[in-house]
């Protein structure tokens, strides 16, 4: 899981770029990457930037850059997938339009990002808004990479409709909910297709209804769970983009050589009791 935290940065912006950059905690910089500039001058290009920004009158606010906050759990993820990963969030994030520095540091027993992007984009010359709305944006983003990359999810989306007693049931694991999601995700990175999702599924226990909308009741449940009250990622939509990506990933099998298909014609006349008339 990836838990985020975000802060701006009000006062200068190359004290905190040589702090993500440390050697000592990147592996001497090797786990250091940018977008839409260097890390050696990020502070002076993101500047260059806003400077663009104020001569098109887009100066609003005194926020030089974001620092993101990526921290995943012990012993989740290697330094290198969490980089990856960190990119991909800040790429989707970011749209392109915000140059930004990545370091992952190793320092700690929790392997974590650090995303600092500057505060004007270079394409459109725009404040970055960060506030509440967009908080939950990132938390989506987050959750879906992490959905994608077999790891769990832990960060607030700002979807309505969750009491405060299933929020602390969701947390602890034992809502039904939170146990449909948990069963869903398992039976989706273990199917190629639809049908073969709802089959494991009901391997898992649950009752299937479709209709309108597809929804699912566990033992001992009194009412069905619809898929769409699980969040958008659980969509049917979704559902079927998430199995197509699987399917996309089975490899077709090679066409046997002449060798293996005699050995197995061999092998197979030998077993059906010709044994004597083969050695003839």
């Amino acid at each position: 899981m990836a838990y985020l935290k975000i802060f701006p940065i009000k006062v200068t912006d190359k004290k905190a770029l040589n702090y993500i950059t440390n050697p000592d905690k990147t592996d001497e910089k090797l786990l250091v990457s940018s977008f839409g500039c260097s890390p050696e001058t990020a502070d002076l290009e993101f500047s260059m930037t806003r400077e663009m920004a104020k001569k098109n009158g887009m100066d609003k606010g005194d926020n030089l850059a974001f620092h993101l906050i990526q921290s995943f759990k012990p012993g989740e993820v290697d330094a290198e997938t969490a980089h990856r990963l960190g990119q991909q969030f800040a790429d989707e994030v970011l749209k392109g339009k915000y140059e930004y520095v990545i370091s992952t540091h190793v320092d700690k027993n929790h392997i974590h990002n650090h995303i600092i992007f500057n505060a004007a984009s270079f394409v459109d010359y725009h404040k970055y808004v960060s506030n509440k709305r967009s908080y939950h944006k990132l938390c989506r983003i987050s959750n879906r990479i992490c959905h994608e990359n077999g790891l769990a999810t832990s960060m607030p989306t700002g979807e309505k409709g969750k009491g405060y007693k299933e929020n602390m049931e969701y947390h602890r694991g034992t809502s039904w909910k939170a146990k449909l999601r948990v069963a869903v995700d398992k039976a989706i990175w273990t199917s190629i297709n639809y049908e073969e999702f709802l089959q494991k599924m009901q391997l898992a226990g649950y009752e299937v209804r479709q209709g309108k909308h597809l929804s699912f009741r566990a033992p001992e449940q009194k009412n069905f769970t619809y898929m769409k009250s699980l969040g958008s990622y659980y969509s049917e939509e979704n559902v079927r983009i998430r199995l197509s990506k699987n399917r996309n990933k089975v490899k077709a099998p090679r066409h046997l050589s002449r060798e293996a298909r005699l050995y197995v014609n061999i092998s197979t006349y030998v077993t059906t009791g010709n044994r004597e008339g083969f050695e003839r």
